[in-house]
């Protein structure tokens, strides 16, 4: 097959992707409009948004137990843009809570799939355990998913423009779009492909961390806090920003957590010339410094603080998911235990329901108690996974890359 065709392939993997993770972002900004309209708390917001994790984590545990020979892929592809298609229809007439409820589940479902059979399909399209192709692909599909679903919706919301039903009319044309594209791909995708044994490309000779299951869990780890972090900007961020922080403007908070996702893209574009474990490494350091920013910025109830400390988790995100996605594919194409793969944003899926508690305490307790708390935790959790880190990567021994 022509590097054109797999170019193309490659294309349509990530624009399925793209819309299964546009879905997951695209009610961030209507969160504050359902509180408006149905009086939802705190707890019942963290659930709609929590709903989407567990669909996604049925998935994943269910895809990770289904074997599907390589050369049907497209199957699940198509199963989980189905479920994405039926919930933005679900999403658009939702008119209580469990009709949402239903919606996000039904979402998570399909963003599951995509994830899990995307990943799989780059991983096999782009067969190298050299290069982070698929890694990247994957990794910025999702992020620029995530971080253009707040920007449509926050427009739409400030303008007024159907509020309710436009952004999902946007996603269910993505959507259908993707999957016509995978139809014109599905030759390249379900191509045959046999595990690569032969010499790898030659690149500098450098020492690097022999890679084992240990760093999978550090990884883990890491993507636990980075993603229980993202869905904490992302659920409680607009609520908070008004109630708390005296943000008003919808449209400064959409943009906000969008300028927060695409730091998040930049990064993973700039950190892949890096080794993928530097970028874990230094990822985890800049989440540790993130936190604490948050909460001093609770501290003195300072917006522009708060801001910097976003941007800062944005980087940390972008660099422990392309170097956590990495070092997975690369240990499970060593081990062919493609599980890895989905165990990894298992892992990120239960990091969403940390907010919970949070979500938990601020219906019971001051905003400013609940979240110095949780805040505290959460800069435990970092502190323990940066000393991890540092201890996993001096008890290994180095080797040639490419040897």
């Amino acid at each position: 097959m022509s590097d054109k065709q797999t170019s193309h392939a490659g294309m349509a993997l990530a624009m399925a992707f793209f819309s299964g993770m546009l879905s997951s972002s695209l009610p961030t900004p209507l969160y504050p409009v359902y509180i408006t309209l149905y009086g939802f708390s705190a707890s019942q917001i963290m659930a709609v948004f929590g709903v989407y994790a567990a669909g996604v984590l049925l998935a994943l545990a269910f895809t990770a137990r289904v074997n599907i020979r390589p050369e049907l892929y497209t199957k699940p592809l198509y199963a989980g843009l189905a479920c994405v298609l039926l919930s933005s229809l679900l999403m658009m007439l939702a008119d209580n809570f469990m009709i949402l409820i239903l919606g996000r589940f039904v979402t998570g479902l399909g963003s599951g799939i995509l994830m899990a059979y995307i990943n799989r399909s780059l991983i096999k399209l782009f067969d190298t355990e050299v290069s982070n192709t698929a890694a990247l692909t994957a990794s910025a599909s999702l992020i620029l998913g995530q971080a253009i679903g707040p920007l449509i919706t926050g427009e739409i919301v400030h303008r007024g423009f159907y509020v309710l039903k436009a952004p999902y009319v946007i996603l269910f044309i993505l959507v259908t779009a993707s999957v016509f594209a995978i139809r014109g791909s599905r030759l390249m995708i379900n191509r045959h492909s046999t595990p690569v044994t032969g010499e790898r490309k030659n690149i500098k000779a450098q020492g690097h961390k022999v890679l084992s299951f240990r760093d999978v869990i550090v990884c883990c780890m890491a993507i636990f806090l980075s993603w229980a972090m993202a869905s904490t900007f992302m659920s409680q961020g607009p609520t908070l920003a008004r109630t708390y922080f005296n943000v008003t403007s919808v449209q400064l908070v959409s943009y906000s957590l969008s300028v927060f996702l695409l730091v998040a893209g930049i990064t993973q574009i700039v950190m892949r010339k890096k080794h993928h474990y530097s970028s874990l490494k230094i990822g985890i350091v800049t989440q540790l410094s993130a936190v604490l920013l948050v909460l001093c910025s609770v501290y003195k109830t300072d917006p522009f603080l708060l801001f910097i400390a976003v941007m800062l988790e944005g980087f940390a995100y972008g660099a422990i998911l392309v170097g956590a996605a990495t070092i997975v594919n690369v240990v499970a194409r060593q081990s062919q235990r493609h599980h890895l793969i989905n165990l990894l944003y298992i892992v990120g899926y239960v990091g969403n329901w940390l907010p919970f508690s949070l979500s938990v305490m601020m219906d019971h307790f001051p905003q400013e108690t609940a979240l110095n708390a949780y805040l505290c935790l959460c800069s435990v959790l970092s502190a323990c996974i940066a000393l991890s880190a540092y201890f996993a990567g001096r008890s290994q021994p180095k080797s040639w890359v490419g040897a």
